[in-house]
């Protein structure tokens, strides 16, 4: 079925330090973008929370912002769609309000309920959260409802459905098996199946815009409402990856690496973890070491100040600065290596001399990024995984250089799409499916999926990221265990 005319997708696109609202053509053209940060408080060590409100709020504002730089009537938008971290976690008391402030997939906080039931709860990240707030804040525990994973808290406030589709609620008590909510486990931790939201499928039509959700984005009142999924997920779909032994890479906040695989497959590491793919009785291996991408935001706030003001002056992005100065430190950083330890509790500079400069330290953030990318790409080797090619999106995948270096380290074809950001995209991909601009997933890929640029290894500079990829696996394995602590 060919595409119906000139049908236009918004998609909030909801990541951990930001919001975006793009507006995609029915060819996975970008006709607007528009962003907003939002803080994450972190007072005390292992703490990272954040105000659900303000997620609603820069929903609002960036909606309202790219329906205004789209230059189009808001009846336009044939579907809305959601994609989000994963694993963030907010109450919300019983007229849906939130009760305390959502504590996100970065927090490495451990209650004593989650030690006594480790083994349970290991990779369920979002029963962590919750299992925090009823040990730690028994008085907003006593007045929770329900708990909210961010997508089911902006679907609620869209269309006034508190749900989640799989691909999130692999984090809460979700059975592995039937992909239901496990009522023995919820009874079991205290979380009985009424505290979670109800399950949906993704790239389904769930609702639509309220007229109370009209007024303050700017959408359409009754627009549709199609649930969207994680954001590993739909990037792996936003990038165009349907086959096996190719892979997504991201670097955003964290260094992501997710590959599609035919059912549920074991690390037998325990590195990597396998979870429901936003596509129907499908799964994908994943790998991810977090703080890779904030790592380089941390350098733009707390030593790029020269770089940020260049930026403002000749009005471009501060990070595009701070790659231009990497560019100058030759590969390999003159034997620094970077790695980052967990989002924000320690960073590891290996190697520092008087002959380092700003310039090393940046790129030595870019070049950590992609060690951990081959350590993903190693590792799913041992799962019985083989990966041959990457796919890049994510804040880093705007720099030709951090590319090439991920290619590069990884000795891997690298392809690079029209689009930045493949969760986007991917979500806007399932918003077609829902509303049938598109009959089927392969002939919507092929019609919103474009390659813009693709990366081929350079063999010079393999035995310099080769000797430097062993300093950082040592940095890695021995500090191992205290990583496994908080997956």
């Amino acid at each position: 079925m060919a595409a119906k005319h000139n049908q236009l997708i918004c998609v909030i696109d909801l990541g951990t330090t930001g919001n975006r609202a793009v507006i995609f053509d029915q060819n996975g053209r970008e006709v607007a973008i528009a962003y907003r940060e939002f803080p994450t408080v972190t007072e005390e060590h292992g703490q990272s929370e954040q105000d659900s409100e303000d997620w609603w709020r820069t929903t609002r504002e960036t909606i309202k912002d790219a329906l205004e730089k789209a230059k189009v009537d808001a009846k336009a938008i044939a579907a809305v769609s959601v994609v989000t971290q994963r694993a963030t976690l907010v109450p919300l008391d019983a007229q849906r309000k939130p009760l305390a402030r959502a504590i996100t997939w970065m927090d490495t906080r451990i209650s004593p309920s989650a030690e006594k039931f480790a083994e349970q709860v290991k990779q369920r990240v979002s029963v962590r959260r919750a299992l925090w707030i009823k040990d730690t804040q028994p008085k907003i525990f006593t007045k929770t409802e329900k708990f909210a994973v961010p997508d089911a808290f902006l679907y609620h406030r869209l269309c006034g459905v508190l749900a989640s589709d799989l691909s999130n609620h692999i984090y809460g008590i979700l059975d592995r098996q039937s992909l239901t909510l496990s009522e023995p486990l919820g009874e079991e931790l205290g979380l009985p199946v009424s505290l979670w939201p109800d399950i949906v499928t993704s790239g389904t039509i769930i609702g639509e815009v309220t007229p109370e959700a009209a007024k303050q984005t700017g959408l359409a009142k009754g627009t549709l409402v199609v649930a969207g999924g994680g954001d590993q997920q739909c990037s792996v779909l936003g990038l165009g990856v349907l086959e096996l032994g190719i892979a997504k890479g991201t670097t955003g906040t964290g260094t992501f690496i997710v590959t599609p695989v035919e059912k549920e497959t074991r690390d037998p590491m325990g590195v990597l973890f396998c979870n429901p793919h936003v596509l129907p009785n499908q799964w994908v291996l994943e790998g991810v070491l977090p703080g890779t991408g904030a790592i380089l935001r941390w350098f733009r706030d707390e030593f790029g100040h020269v770089e940020k003001t260049v930026a403002e002056r000749v009005g471009r992005d501060p990070y595009d600065v701070i790659c231009e100065l990497a560019a100058n430190a030759p590969p390999g950083c003159d034997g620094l290596v970077l790695f980052p330890f967990f989002t924000f509790s320690l960073g590891i500079l290996h190697g520092l001399g008087f002959q380092h400069s700003r310039a090393h330290i940046a790129r030595a953030i870019l070049e950590g990024a992609a060690y951990a990318g081959r350590f993903m790409i190693d590792t799913s080797f041992g799962a019985g995984v083989t990966i041959n090619e990457l796919r890049l999106d994510g804040g880093g995948a705007r720099s030709a250089l951090w590319r090439q270096i991920h290619c590069d380290v990884a000795g891997r074809r690298a392809l690079y799409t029209q689009v930045d950001e493949g969760t986007a995209l991917g979500a806007a991909i399932l918003a077609s499916l829902g509303t049938k601009i598109y009959s089927s997933v392969e002939e919507a890929v092929k019609a919103m999926v474009h390659i813009r640029q693709v990366h081929t290894p350079n063999e010079d500079h393999k035995e310099t990221y080769d000797k430097q990829y062993s300093k950082w696996q040592q940095i890695l394995m021995s500090n191992l265990q205290e990583i496994l602590k908080h997956v």
